[in-house]
C-alpha cells in the first residue's frame, strides 16, 4: 500500500497502466487532461470538485493566516477595492502552498541619477508543490529611496535594500503561484469573519483613501457601519483612529457641551455588533421573503 495525500491507494493498481487513478485525479498536483476526465464520465465532476474545495479551503486558510496590516488595498480598472498581499504577509503563507524559491542570481545594484540613489535587482524562479505550477525567471527589486531607507546610511542603507530586494522577489513569486496579487477585498471579509481582524486596519493604496474622502468618500479607516449615537445630546459619533497604545473609539463631537458626562464606545466592539445586527436582519429579511414565495 501507498499514500497519495493522505488517501491509501493500491500500488499494483496504480501501475497496471499509465492513467492515473480516481483517487489521484482529486489531488490538484496531479497533472490531469481533459481526456482522462472525460473518459471517467460521471466521476470527472466528483474530481474537479474536490480540487476546488482543496484549494477554496488553502486559499481561506492562508488569508486566515495574514494580518490586516499585510494588505494593501486599491481600487482597479473596473472600480472593485481587492487586495494585493504584500511581502511580509507572503512569508506567513508560503509554507502553506509548499512553495520554494530556487535558481536564484547575486543581487544586482543599478545607480540612480544621484550618488545615494540605487536599486537593487534580483532575479529567481519558484514552484509550488501542492499544485506543481512553476515560474521562472521572476524579479525583485527595492530602491535606496523607499521609505524603510529613511533613516539608514552607508552599509546600513546598503544591506537593507539588498534584504528588500530578495524578500521582493519571494513575495512576487508567491503572490503568483499562490494567487495573492489581487484578491477582492469581500473575500478578505468573509475570511476574517470569526476572528477580530478587519479591513479598516489594513493599508489604503492607490484610489483608496485621502483622494477619495475629498470627494465624499468615507474617511480612511473608518468601518462602513452606522455610528453610534450619543445619549446625552443626540449627535452622531464620531470616529477617532488608534494612536499608540490607545485603540480607536467613538466619541461625541459635541462633548464640550456635556464635560461631565462622558461618551466613548470602542470601534471594534461597535463594527463586531453592528455587522452581527446586519447579518441577523439579513437572515430575516430572507426567511420572510421565502415564507411570502
Amino acid at each position: 500500500m501507498d499514500a497519495v495525500k493522505g488517501h491509501v491507494i493500491d500500488v499494483d493498481d496504480a501501475h497496471d497502466d499509465d492513467a492515473p487513478t480516481t483517487l489521484m485525479l482529486r489531488s490538484p498536483e496531479v497533472p490531469t487532461t481533459l481526456g482522462q476526465l472525460a473518459a471517467l464520465k460521471g466521476e470527472a465532476i466528483e474530481i474537479i470538485e474536490a480540487r476546488v474545495q482543496v484549494i477554496a479551503t488553502l486559499r481561506t486558510a492562508s488569508i486566515r493566516a495574514t494580518h490586516p496590516e499585510d494588505w494593501l488595498l486599491f481600487k482597479s480598472p473596473d472600480e472593485r477595492v481587492i487586495g494585493y498581499l504584500q511581502d511580509g504577509g507572503c512569508d506567513r503563507v508560503r509554507d502553506l502552498w509548499g512553495i520554494e524559491v530556487f535558481d536564484i542570481t547575486k543581487p544586482e545594484k543599478v545607480a540612480g541619477a544621484e550618488p545615494h540613489v540605487f536599486h537593487y535587482l534580483i532575479t529567481g524562479s519558484g514552484r509550488c508543490k501542492l499544485t506543481r505550477q512553476v515560474v521562472e525567471a521572476m524579479e525583485g527589486g527595492r530602491s535606496s529611496t523607499d521609505d524603510f531607507c529613511r533613516d539608514k546610511r552607508g552599509a546600513d542603507l546598503e544591506l537593507a535594500v539588498r534584504k528588500a530586494a530578495r524578500a521582493n522577489l519571494d513575495g512576487n513569486i508567491t503572490r503568483e503561484l499562490a494567487g495573492m496579487k489581487s484578491v477582492p477585498v469581500t473575500e478578505l471579509e468573509l475570511a476574517w469573519a470569526a476572528t477580530n481582524k478587519q479591513i479598516a486596519h489594513c493599508r489604503r493604496g492607490r484610489g483608496v483613501g485621502s483622494g477619495d474622502e475629498r470627494l465624499g468618500a468615507t474617511r480612511e479607516g473608518v468601518p462602513d457601519v452606522p455610528p453610534p449615537t450619543c445619549p446625552h445630546c443626540q449627535t452622531k459619533g464620531v470616529y477617532r483612529a488608534a494612536k499608540g497604545t490607545r485603540g480607536a473609539f467613538y466619541g461625541c463631537p459635541n462633548y464640550a457641551k456635556h464635560p461631565d458626562q462622558k461618551f466613548i464606545i470602542d470601534a471594534a466592539k461597535w463594527e463586531k455588533d453592528a455587522r452581527a445586527e446586519q447579518l441577523a436582519a439579513g437572515l430575516t429579511a430572507s426567511r420572510e421573503a421565502g415564507a411570502e414565495g
